[in-house]
């Protein structure tokens, strides 16, 4: 039969799927505010035609993310904010939608609005021409020369699970509330929690059992075909 072969290959896809996530934290070790991504599998029975015994493969079930805060870092930027606590920042990205991220690396674009490394809106904030001094407070309220500008908004949830990733950073959630146990904090910003150790652990015990499931399907392979040269010489 080839119900091993099916089983030995299903691992493998889920594998591969697992490498890249793992290779996808190592390489945002240094991104602000990432964190890290966990593949989450599940067993999946298919009945086959003609077969009474079930048979039990691997299937992605989907993700979770590591939910500790990365390392607070100091930077001394006048734009740079850090979170302390559950919430994320609320951005508006160019579609109009409404993304959540904890990198907190901002910026000022040409008409003095607050954005972020990848150009998109951050709050309301507008910082006019000509300021000479920026300051934040915890609640995220943005003050140039000493006249409010703008707020940046924070958001907590439920469960931070729910967030989907939506690449650079950002994750996508229609269960925001405003923020009650967050603050922020100017000229620091959230460094990615992405354990580099683990991340190294976890990429060579993958290439191990993929190596293995490999072996397996060769073996499996070379038994079928031993056992279908013999009933040919057989029926010979």
């Amino acid at each position: 039969m080839e119900n091993s072969l099916y089983v030995g290959l299903s691992r493998q896809v889920v594998l591969r799927n697992a490498m890249d996530m793992v290779a996808n934290n190592v390489a945002n070790m240094s991104t602000p505010g990432y964190r890290t991504q966990n593949p989450i599998f599940k067993e999946f029975i298919s009945e086959p035609k003609h077969d009474k015994d079930p048979l039990s493969m691997v299937s992605d079930y989907g993700q979770w993310q590591t939910t500790t805060p990365g390392t607070v870092q100091f930077t001394g930027g006048t734009y740079d904010v850090a979170l302390s606590g559950p919430g994320f920042i609320g951005i508006t990205t160019p579609t109009g939608e409404t993304q959540y991220t904890r990198a907190g690396n901002f910026r000022v674009d040409n008409t003095g609005q607050l954005v972020t490394s990848a150009g998109y809106t951050v709050g309301n904030v507008t910082i006019p021409a000509g300021t000479q001094e920026v300051k934040i407070t915890e609640a995220g309220e943005v003050s140039a020369d000493g006249n409010i500008v703008g707020t940046i908004p924070m958001f907590e949830f439920d469960n931070l699970q729910m967030l989907k990733p939506q690449g650079n950073g950002l994750y996508a959630s229609e269960n925001a509330r405003p923020a009650t146990e967050t603050r922020m904090q100017q000229g620091m910003v959230e460094g990615s929690n992405v354990n580099a150790i683990m991340e190294t652990t976890r990429m060579i015990e993958i290439l191990r059992d993929y190596q293995s499931t490999l072996k397996m399907i060769n073996t499996e392979d070379e038994r079928q075909r031993s056992a279908i040269q013999k009933l040919a010489q057989t029926s010979a």
